[in-house]
């Protein structure tokens, strides 16, 4: 997958001080997927980008796990600083999905983990720890009045 690759080949640059090569890859992904994939992203296995990656958004701060799955339009956010807090924000255990849609956000100076073999459900907005096996799912849409023709 193209951009997997290009995400690779960006921390690669990154890890290496070629700081331009890095830019331009994050460069290339944004513009042919949407997506913003930062080089300081620490993988610690193989990810799956389902549909491209379309829209994905990874903060620097963030550590992935084995076999992540993550969905389209997915947000990891964290307001940490990638360069002097590496050691706070997302970790995301190993076998994880992250649904659609799904926004994951962590607050400064703090870490947010998601435990093994979680899902999480399209659409779900994640402050908090996730333990391990959990599944978390949005609140289900309800109709809250009806138009008349």
């Amino acid at each position: 997958m193209l951009t997997l690759r290009l995400w690779k080949m960006s921390m690669w640059c990154h890890r290496r001080g070629f700081r331009r090569g890095a830019r331009l890859c994050k460069t290339l992904i944004f513009l042919g997927f949407g997506a913003i994939l930062e080089p300081e992203v620490r993988l610690e296995g193989h990810i799956n980008f389902s549909h491209l990656g379309l829209g994905v958004v990874i903060h620097g701060t963030t550590v992935l796990g084995d076999w992540v799955q993550i969905w389209q339009y997915v947000t990891i956010a964290s307001n940490n600083n990638k360069e002097t807090d590496m050691h706070t924000g997302v970790r995301v255990g190993q076998g994880v999905v992250i649904g659609a849609h799904a926004i994951i956000m962590c607050a400064k100076g703090r870490t947010l983990t998601i435990g093994e073999e979680a899902v999480i459900g399209a659409g779900a907005i994640i402050v908090d720890d996730v333990p391990a096996g959990a599944i978390v799912l949005p609140e289900p849409s309800r109709m809250l009045a009806r138009r008349e023709p």
